[in-house]
């Protein structure tokens, strides 16, 4: 079949017009294509999304509306036949979802006309937009017709419906998302998407008609909702940036105001973007010598597709070229007609030696305070020493800046005056006023993305920049002066030091975010390329900690009608100080209730299975609530999987208790979640804490941690940026001892409350939930108690049940002893198999946690964090976190 004349003809222009990305053309597109670099190139770069599920075309209309169907259509400008170069910009994208987020990115862009063929992604900047289209295979052509504003500043709000407490789940849909701007993406490919609100991880995609027209103060979230352009000024070609890049998660404020370098030297921030090169001032140097090596992420073995695109070009420059004009481009990898765009946030750290390759790293000279009429310094003004540069004669600021590029591994700058030509061999932090001198630093994309983050900041900085934080020396590092910590940021490094009261500092580099906790505080640095040692300025007074600790309770003793579970019918290896008691008797309740208070417990978490337990919560609803004590209801779907219907009604009841613990006013619902567990969210706003397991429901809000063998795994836990910033919970436990009716099924571990307890004490968690009060079964309980004497049934068994079990029948062959509690008595010598003359006393575990939290409280406690490195309990450490189900208990790897 004969080809349509006209068709051809009009491919042949495309052809002809449009050159493809990565030719020796592509430097020559256009003026703007320096704004477009520019844009990008000092902020947080932007993750390389890679293709929707099988190239599934956008739909958001409130966005962007397809021009004259969209689908195979090329655009125009004033009518079908105008297609001047100078009307858009060319960069790449994956998919037509990344190349609309380029435009909603980008300043004055109108709509995007995007190649699924070859990815060239077309970002449309006449001021008049795009009038026309013209049908041209296999082309898109979308009009920017909306943005995405900030919802009352954007930055640490949550989004709301019709008011502040409308938060109904039928509001919005759960996506996961790892980055604001992969929730961006999920908005755009959406059609009835309105808004979008996101936490790490988090991605909730606003459905409801009327949009969002509320939102509420909450740490580490973002809101924003789609609206009309119509209702907001155009943005001109000339802008940097529309207001969406400057609230990811890793951005910066980057205003006028003066950042303090130390006590005689400022910087700006905006000194560093207000000067920022054209792309064709990126220049490339080699990485470890550039030649026959292959470009890694974080080591030689990280070859991560994602870190990466691919393209076909003509040779090396053309690959240089497509670099220079590709956001958040920071090197290449060049073989042949090979191309590799380097996107990877952290930058090219490794290579790999490979003949024929060529890895290198995209670097540029920016000015120093303006560069002109400046003269380079190291940490403040007076600091010049000799030995930061070599001395050479230049007969040109160009001529000084390719005898630095000769030198790319270790130059850091130049200084040019005359004939002059200082070339710095250390990081140039500031500078001073000086005639006819020149300043500029020589930097990859990726040191200046980190430059810009520690300008911003207003903490004190230790020793400058490219250090790492020390002791009392610089050989002075002990692991257990700080604690290692997810940050996506230098700011959120910083906001988690300052949830932390015993925090007096922090080490930061890309990915890497230590809190220093040593008494003594910072006092030394060492040198550490791409680092910053930052002090927390002022100080925190003894006392300010406000972690709750509570206790995890089992409301599921109720009496001979019910066969006393867990007493007569269950079995354990320990004996309760009150006998087996009954909890229809409002007194038991009473009397633990005031040993908790004594202990300094702040409240209780109630574990909740079965509507016959209400009328006991109830009971410790009422008795809570006397003695000042918080509650929260835990949902536990191991023996009913449709608790969440059951439990409704009385959930609506408990939480709207004034003692109801609240996170930001709201509700906090802890999960007990089994794999069969019916969610179904109450008809009230809540935070849904799960227990910790590898892949939470994107339901959840968070996590908490259970008992677990492994004190590693715990710190790990702890180290996590958990999706409510703000809102962390910690583990305290004595151990794991089980025995179920006839067996034991998990190796027991103990003596791990000491150990628990310092380890939330170095993080300081919210709430620190103390497992378990009272679950003899599994022996987690801290309520005073003993081991129980072998073959002794407990007497109010034998007269209840036909078959009273004894602690013989839970002998798996792997039982430890348990030598830390006293032997049938409430205190006296432990078990005589221990071999031991150790007195022990039935509350020595409420007593450690009582003394614990006092001195936490009055800024008195004395911990060894260097020691938890180091302790494995009385068993060999393992790796997982414990749950029960209705018939066994099983570990998550």
């Amino acid at each position: 079949m004969a080809e349509d004349p006209e068709s051809v003809a009009l491919l042949a222009e495309e052809a002809e017009q449009r050159p493809r990305p990565g030719c020796n053309r592509l430097v020559t597109l256009l003026p703007v294509v320096a704004l477009l670099s520019l844009a990008f190139f000092f902020t947080p770069h932007t993750k390389s999304l890679r293709g929707n599920e099988a190239g599934a075309v956008q739909l958001s209309l409130l966005l962007f509306e397809p021009v004259d169907g969209g689908i195979e259509r090329a655009c125009r400008g004033a009518d079908q036949n105008d297609n001047n170069p100078s009307h858009f910009v060319v960069t790449s994208a994956s998919d037509l979802a990344s190349c609309q987020l380029l435009c909603l990115e980008y300043g004055g862009c109108q709509g995007v006309e995007f190649h699924s063929g070859n990815g060239r992604c077309e970002l449309w900047i006449r001021p008049d937009g795009i009038q026309a289209s013209r049908s041209f295979s296999p082309a898109e052509c979308y009009r920017r017709v909306g943005i995405l504003e900030p919802v009352d500043g954007g930055v640490d709000r949550a989004c709301r419906g019709g008011s502040t407490s409308d938060n109904n789940p039928s509001n919005y849909e759960i996506r996961e998302a790892q980055s604001f701007e992969d929730c961006q993406r999920e908005c755009l490919i959406a059609a009835e998407c309105r808004g979008i609100e996101f936490s790490a991880g988090r991605c909730e995609i606003w459905t409801r008609p009327e949009g969002i027209q509320a939102s509420i103060s909450l740490s580490g979230f973002q809101c924003y909702r789609a609206t009309s352009t119509a209702n907001t000024e155009t943005t001109t070609a000339t802008s940097t940036l529309t207001s969406l890049t400057t609230v990811t998660a890793t951005s910066l404020t980057t205003s006028a105001t003066a950042t303090s370098v130390t006590a005689s030297a400022t910087t700006s921030a905006t000194s560093i973007l207000a000067t920022t090169p054209s792309p064709d001032a990126i220049s490339f140097r080699g990485v470890d010598g550039g030649i026959d090596r292959v470009c890694r992420g974080a080591n030689e073995n990280d070859n991560d597709p994602s870190h990466f695109e691919v393209f076909d070009v003509d040779d090396l420059e053309a690959c240089k070229d497509l670099c220079r004009v590709t956001t958040a481009c920071v090197g290449i990898e060049s073989i042949g007609r090979r191309c590799e765009i380097w996107t990877r946030l952290d930058g090219i750290q490794a290579s790999r030696e490979v003949a024929g390759y060529q890895c290198l790293e995209a670097v540029m000279f920016a000015p120093v305070d303006g560069g002109q009429n400046r003269a380079c310094r190291g940490n403040a003004p007076g600091d010049n020493l000799p030995e930061y540069y070599q001395i050479a004669t230049a007969f040109s600021m160009e001529d000084c800046q390719q005898q630095c590029e000769a030198n790319s591994t270790t130059c850091t700058g130049v200084e040019f005056s005359g004939n002059r030509c200082e070339i710095w061999n250390r990081a140039i932090w500031t500078s001073i006023a000086l005639d006819g001198f020149q300043c500029f630093r020589y930097v990859s994309r990726v040191q200046m993305t980190f430059l810009t983050e520690v300008l911003a900041s207003t903490w004190d900085i230790t020793g400058g920049v490219d250090v790492e934080c020390r002791g009392a020396d610089p050989e002075d590092d002990s692991p257990g002066y700080y604690s290692l910590v997810e940050a996506s940021s230098l700011q959120r490094c910083q906001d988690r030091c300052l949830a932390l009261t015993i925090c007096k500092g922090i080490e930061y580099r890309r990915g890497h975010c230590e809190l220093w906790t040593r008494p003594g505080g910072i006092q030394a640095t060492k040198p550490l390329a791409d680092s910053v040692c930052l002090q927390r300025p002022g100080s925190s007074p003894p006392g300010a900690v406000q972690t709750k600790y509570v206790a995890h309770y089992m409301p599921w003793f109720l009496g001979f009608d019910n066969g006393y579970d867990h007493f007569c019918q269950g079995n354990a290896h320990y004996e309760s100080y009150l006998g087996v008691y009954d909890l229809n008797n409002r007194d038991i309740i009473r009397q633990q209730l005031d040993l908790m208070k004594n202990s300094s417990i702040d409240g209780l978490w109630i574990d909740y299975q079965l509507a016959s337990w209400n009328d006991v919560i109830d009971v410790i609803m009422e008795e809570t609530a006397i003695r000042g004590m918080g509650v929260a209801i835990v949902m536990d779907s191991v023996t009913n999987p449709n608790i969440f219907i059951d439990a409704a009604q009385k959930m609506v009841e408990w939480t709207s208790l004034s003692h109801y613990y609240r996170h930001n006013g709201i509700p906090v619902v802890p999960i007990f979640q089994t794999p069969d567990i019916n969610f179904q969210a109450f008809p009230f706003e809540a935070y849904y804490m799960v227990r910790r397991e590898s892949n939470p429901p994107a339901w959840a809000n968070g996590s908490y941690p259970w008992v677990t063998p492994s004190l590693n795994s715990l710190d790990l836990y702890y180290q996590q940026d958990h999706s409510l910033s703000s809102f962390a919970i910690g583990a305290a436990f004595r151990g794991f001892r089980d025995c179920y009716s006839d067996r034991t099924l998990i190796t027991p571990f103990l003596q791990m409350m000491g150990p628990t307890l310092d380890l939330a004490s170095k993080f300081q968690p919210e709430f620190v939930q103390v497992i378990t009060w009272n679950d003899y079964s599994e022996g987690t309980m801290i309520e005073p108690s003993w081991v129980r004497p072998r073959n002794l049934c407990l007497s109010a068994c034998a007269q209840n049940v036909q078959n009273c079990l004894t602690t013989a029948a839970c002998d798996s062959g792997f039982d430890p002893l348990d030598c830390s509690k006293p032997y049938g008595n409430f205190s006296g010598p432990v078990d005589p198999q221990c071999n031991s003359n150790a007195i022990a006393s039935a509350d020595d575990d409420l007593r450690l946690l009582a003394e614990h939290i006092r001195a936490e409280a009055e800024g008195t406690l004395q911990l060894d964090y260097g020691a938890l490195s180091t302790f494995t309990g009385l068993v060999t450490e393992t790796e997982g976190w414990y749950y029960r189900t209705s018939e066994e208990i099983m570990m998550v790897k």
